[in-house]
């Protein structure tokens, strides 16, 4: 096959007298990427769209049905020199603008060869959604008219009084979210309970709202900047996408590609998050001053997290593709980013390493080059990170429903074959059945397999470190409990202080304040003065009155030296010495504190220890391998690494953990029974695993405690084997 950059072709005589042109209803706008300019080519029959370089946009203005391929070819070299395109080039070209049915004349002989060309791009089309069962779209019908009508009223949304206003109104939602003392912490705090399953319902309608809000973002930047520039910015198509079996909102807005402009382009990009951010600044507004616990208060938590924390993480990610990929696509002027990529790293591999000369290189700059070898690395690593993550996250949270085991299966199914199955047996096929590598196939396939038997050896053979780890709860000797002994509104409490925080017995630990209770023994004293003075009165006219006031009186005694006691106790003191710890007291002052109920610890700290719960999986090869390599952090914190030994487990087939805080209900790792109605039951046995932290660390009882535990080293592929396992059989792990 002749290389396409050589000037002449082999198959030239193929196409050299047809006559081509292009079809009417063509829609051509000039843009400029890299100081180099560029045409794109709408079908407005089905908003398709093709770019092609300047040179290629000149020969083809000379085909208007009467001028032969060939005498268009040799105009473009006379006048274009050196900067003709030359005959592959071309024959590309004019292949793909027959391909995406853009000629008509002699390149498309007849309907019957544009039809049969529609249906299999219909067909790959259909393929394309089969093979991403994940996230297929369904369109519903046309807003384009719609959008024309209302225009007027919402395009000021992107003009200076929009961003000023968005400027404002996020910046006063964080001066509300974080000027309220610990409202930064609760909420959070709040985020632990956003997976519960009484929270499903509301997380759901939360996450329609946000993305009709996105999409219509989208909609109205693209036929605002649409109507600005000229292009008309027309939308038609709107639908549903089920985005992991989820229905979600969506819009056509690719006519956005039109724009020759590559920061308004970028403008439609960003109008989703725009608009998502707005929505959430909206919402941590309602919920600062919504009543807890209330269902609005829930819902605004539920859209304020999914509008600002999970769309900056998935929409504002460049290396999805969804809206930062089209930012940064525009940004870097590199349209088809992340396919340019791909067909560039396919380049280095056909022509280094099997040795096709013919390679195209897609290319157009050093500049260009760089850029898109850092895209493709950094994009592989970071979309199988966060589509593993998602796969195993819906898998370990669904497990447990077996009404839901052929849905898992179909979905680790597709996952399998959409990104490993399918690009290996494209390989492949390309491999043993590609004509460009008709003398260079032995090469190809010698490179192939050294390459597999690299990575099977880097993964499947080479040890590597392994690790587990398991959260627990820290416990110390000669632990007490601090408890309410009469209910009121917290006001004040002691904080914790762990290395001065020594406390003597009687020392003052909290202070509660009941109004209702006090009031009452103000005015039982009133009632113990007013019987007096009838007692007094009485007992110079009626001795049997005064003996009844008597006893009244010695009620009324008994009832204040009760409500004395009572409110005596508002005051919390400590009964013994001790260190205080109180716990997360500091984000329920003003809470009422019923009688009874915990509000902090005296414990001593000289010798603490760390009861975690394990899967028997799990449990088994701690104690073979890591009974010493064992080293704490307290979660959630950046704090330094203690070392520490397993000193006893338990056996397994307990279900009560040491703490309510292990559970899902308070944020922990480990899902509760749900036949029972205590937190700290848990839904699979497990062994208690018991860690001695070495000596002189400082771990206050009631912590949080992640356990990182070194095992015997093993292969990576080995290790992702036994997650999967562990993963897809529920009792195998939590």
């Amino acid at each position: 096959m002749a290389d396409i950059n050589a000037t002449f072709h082999e198959s030239w005589h193929r196409v050299a007298e047809l006559k081509p042109r292009l079809r009417t209803g063509i829609h051509v706008v000039r843009q400029i990427f890299r100081q180099r300019r560029w045409y794109v080519i709408q079908d407005q029959a089905n908003n398709a769209f093709t770019r092609i370089n300047a040179s290629g946009y000149a020969f083809i203005g000379l085909l208007d049905g009467s001028r032969s391929v060939r005498q268009a070819w040799d105009i473009c070299n006379q006048n274009l020199g050196d900067n003709a395109p030359t005959q592959g080039e071309v024959m590309q070209l004019i292949g793909q603008l027959a391909t995406s049915n853009l000629l008509a004349g002699d390149a498309v002989p007849d309907a019957t060869a544009m039809f049969g060309r529609f249906k299999r791009r219909r067909t790959r089309d259909i393929q394309g959604r089969l093979m991403n069962l994940l996230f297929p779209r369904i369109p519903i019908f046309d807003p384009d008219a719609l959008l024309e009508r209302i225009l007027f009223a919402v395009a000021w949304i992107f003009r200076l009084p929009g961003l000023l206003l968005w400027l404002s109104l996020i910046a006063y939602a964080a001066y509300t979210i974080f000027s309220g003392g610990s409202t930064g912490s609760s909420m959070f705090a709040e985020s632990a309970g956003l997976l519960r399953p009484d929270n499903w319902l509301l997380l759901f309608l939360a996450f329609i709202l946000d993305k009709t809000v996105h999409e219509s973002g989208h909609a109205i930047a693209c036929k605002y900047f649409g109507r600005c520039a000229g292009t008309g910015g027309e939308i038609h198509v709107i639908g549903v996408m089920l985005l992991i079996f989820t229905p979600v909102p969506f819009v056509d807005a690719s006519s956005a590609w039109l724009l020759p402009d590559k920061w308004r382009r970028a403008i439609v990009g960003a109008a989703g998050i725009w608009m998502e951010l707005a929505l959430a600044a909206m919402a941590a507004i309602v919920w600062r001053h919504s009543s807890p616990g209330s269902t609005t208060h829930a819902f605004c938590y539920n859209l304020m997290f999914i509008a600002s924390v999970a769309t900056l993480l998935f929409n504002g990610n460049p290396f999805l593709r969804y809206d930062g990929y089209y930012i940064l696509a525009d940004l870097l002027e590199i349209p088809n980013l992340l396919s340019r990529a791909t067909q560039f790293a396919s380049y280095l591999v056909r022509r280094h390493v099997f040795g096709v000369k013919q390679a195209i290189d897609p290319t157009e700059s050093l500049g260009q080059r760089i850029w898109l070898l850092i895209y493709l690395g950094l994009s592989g690593i970071v979309r199988v990170l966060i589509y593993t993550g998602v796969i195993l996250f819906l898998v370990s949270n669904l497990r447990h429903y077996p009404q839901l085991t052929l849905l898992l299966v179909i979905m680790a199914t597709v996952a399998a074959a959409t990104w490993l199955l399918v690009p290996v047996g494209r390989g492949a096929w390309y491999l043993l059945s590609s004509p460009e590598l008709v003398h260079r196939r032995a090469r190809a396939l010698t490179a192939s397999i050294i390459a597999c038997g690299a990575l099977l050896i880097a993964f499947g053979i080479v040890p590597l470190p392994h690790y587990t780890r398991v959260t627990g709860v820290v416990r110390t000797t000669g632990q007490r409990g601090v408890y309410a002994a009469t209910s009121g509104f917290l006001r004040w409490y002691r904080p914790t202080n762990p290395r001065h925080g020594v406390v003597n017995s009687d020392t003052l630990l909290a202070r509660l304040d009941n109004p209702v209770l006090q009031s009452r023994l103000i005015r039982a004293r009133f009632r113990l003065t007013a019987a007096e003075f009838k007692r007094r009165k009485a007992l110079a006219s009626d001795r049997a009155m005064a003996q009844i006031l008597s006893r009244q009186i010695h009620a009324i005694k008994s009832e204040i030296s009760r409500l004395q006691a009572h409110v005596n106790n508002l005051n919390v003191r400590a009964e013994a010495g001790g260190v205080w710890i109180s716990g997360d007291m500091r984000l329920r002052i003003g809470a009422y504190i019923h009688r009874g109920e915990r509000i902090g610890t005296l414990a001593h700290l000289s010798r603490p220890m760390v009861l975690a719960p394990a899967s028997q999986n799990s449990a088994g090869r701690i104690i073979r391998y890591g009974r010493r390599n064992i080293y704490l952090r307290v979660a959630g914190r950046p704090s330094p690494m203690i070392a520490a030994v397993l000193t006893s487990v338990y056996p397994a087939g307990g279900t009560s953990l040491p703490s309510p805080a292990l559970s899902y209900l308070a944020g922990g790792p480990l899902a509760p029974s749900l036949h029972s109605r205590k937190p700290a039951k848990t839904a699979a046995p497990f062994f208690l695993l018991v860690m001695q932290p070495a000596t002189g660390a400082r771990l206050l009882p009631g912590m949080r405690i992640v356990a990182r535990i070194r095992l015997r080293n093993q292969p990576l592929l080995t290790d992702l084997i036994h997650e999967l396992r562990r993963t897809l059989q529920p009792g195998t792990g939590f």
